[in-house]
């Protein structure tokens, strides 16, 4: 006998009708799901010359001075991205040396999340890039990341008991030993021509501070200025494919917006430029694995659990965190590049497996996503990128057990929106997805899905919802 959901009149005819009674159910729900930024919204300003601009710390670095990056307000919202070996340097603020740090604050805590992929909280995202398409080889200016939770509800950082900074250690920081601090003079010191901040009302001395990186640059067919996997070079072939460092800012490129398999196209099959950047810039790559994983966008992820106390290295034992400075922490000049300078493009919080519509949790809204694009494949009216979970451009049974697992993580642990003990949806099926429609358990709010038929039609197939 053959099953009708395999033929594909059957299926587009399922298709057709849950498309219509989702219409319906949205135009009839009441519920607004609150507006959800997953991305830092706002610069903490610890500039030496408050209120003028530039509302950073940099150090001395040759584009400090420059307009197109010195403007702290281009590392909010959603970064640009623009592949693995040609970057997008229309997002960046530049750092300068070492020292030079930018602190970001969120518009709610970043939760340490079980539910979240791999368990990775949150990432940095910046314009790094691998030398020769090869991810063994990049040309990395690494920054240091620190985190701070608000604590006292004033959107204050350090205002409150127990509000100070948390290092993330990474791969290569292991105690305290390695912080110290740079002086810079406007007049002599090191630092390369015009690299000193000629700000209005900017001292002719201060100092900055990190906790200090030495990655070893090499010269690597007549190019400057290369680091190499520490992996790829020992003596153990084993390890080739994890990476020997991580933790740390501006590591890792990140891809054009809808690039879902890392080949520096966002129009090739499985891609989806028009994709929300909610959706795409909130998936984080794994920082332990080579290379970046399908369906992120790349960038350097971390989880809260690995903060320090910077004093001690004990854990820091934080269950979310408002605030993140990032600081160049290398100290080291490269002819004829310069110096080593950090550039920042942006900051996000990780969405949780399973939140598929970007507002930052798992719930009946999600399922509703799921279920309009049951069974698709790429190139279907009903495709939808966040669905495809497994990324293997089709939703079926392995995205289910995904969204099922990002379920009973998101509600065993507690998340925002509670539901504590929810069971789990049931598995799509014609039946049963065409009843749960017509019976009005999806409810919507403001949000704008995106469906792919190809990766053109992702900027044209649309389905706007409104309030």
């Amino acid at each position: 006998m053959t099953d009708v959901w395999e033929t594909k009149e059957m299926k587009n005819a399922h298709t057709i009708a849950a498309s219509a009674a989702v219409a319906v159910l949205l135009a009839m729900s009441s519920a607004v799901l609150a507006d959800y930024n997953p991305f830092a919204d706002e610069v903490i300003d610890i500039s030496l010359n408050s209120p003028d601009s530039p509302t950073y710390l940099p150090a001395p670095g040759q584009f400090i001075n420059n307009p197109d990056y010195n403007d702290a307000n281009k590392a909010l919202g959603s970064p640009v991205g623009g592949g693995t070996f040609a970057p997008d340097n229309s997002s960046i603020v530049s750092l300068g040396g070492f020292g030079g740090q930018l602190v970001l604050a969120f518009d709610h805590d970043v939760q340490d999340s079980p539910a979240n992929p791999m368990g990775l909280d949150a990432i940095v995202f910046s314009n790094t890039l691998w030398v020769g398409s090869s991810s063994q080889l990049h040309w990395t200016e690494p920054a240091t990341i620190e985190i701070m939770p608000e604590l006292g509800g004033n959107s204050t950082p350090g205002n409150d008991t127990g509000e100070k900074w948390y290092v993330i250690p990474g791969s290569d920081l292991t105690d305290a030993s390695n912080f110290r601090t740079e002086n810079w003079q406007r007049t002599g010191g090191t630092q390369p021509p015009n690299a000193y901040p000629g700000y209005t009302g900017w001292p002719d001395s201060y100092d900055t501070a990190a906790h200090e990186l030495s990655p070893t640059y090499q010269t690597i067919n007549g190019i400057n200025g290369v680091f190499v996997n520490p992996n790829f070079e020992d003596s153990d072939p084993n390890n080739d494919d994890e990476e020997g460092f991580w933790g740390y800012a501006e590591y890792t490129p990140t891809l054009k917006l809808g690039d879902r398999d890392g080949d520096n196209s966002n129009t090739g099959t499985g891609d989806c430029s028009g994709m929300a950047a909610e959706l795409f810039y909130t998936t984080p790559d794994d920082p332990l694995a080579v290379g970046i994983t399908p369906g992120s966008a790349g960038g350097d992820a971390f989880d809260i659990a690995w903060a320090v106390d910077p004093e001690t290295w004990d854990s820091a034992g934080l269950d979310s965190f408002r605030y993140i400075r990032i600081t160049c922490a290398v100290d080291e000049f490269i002819v004829p590049l310069g110096e080593i300078s950090s550039e920042i493009d942006a900051a996000a919080d990780v969405r949780p497996v399973g939140d598929l519509d970007g507002d930052g949790d798992v719930d009946i809204n999600d399922y509703g996503v799921f279920l309009a694009a049951w069974s698709s494949q790429w190139g279907e009216v009903n495709f939808d990128p966040a669905a495809d979970i497994v990324v293997d451009n089709e939703v079926n049974i392995n995205d289910y057990g995904q969204f099922l697992w990002g379920w009973n993580q998101y509600y065993s642990a507690g998340e925002q929106g509670g539901g504590m003990g929810c069971p789990p949806p049931p598995i799509p099926e014609p039946t049963s997805l065409l009843l749960l429609l017509a019976g009005g358990t999806i409810l919507a709010g403001k949000r704008m899905r995106k469906m792919c038929n190809s990766s053109e039609d992702c900027n044209r197939k649309k389905e706007i919802i409104d309030e």
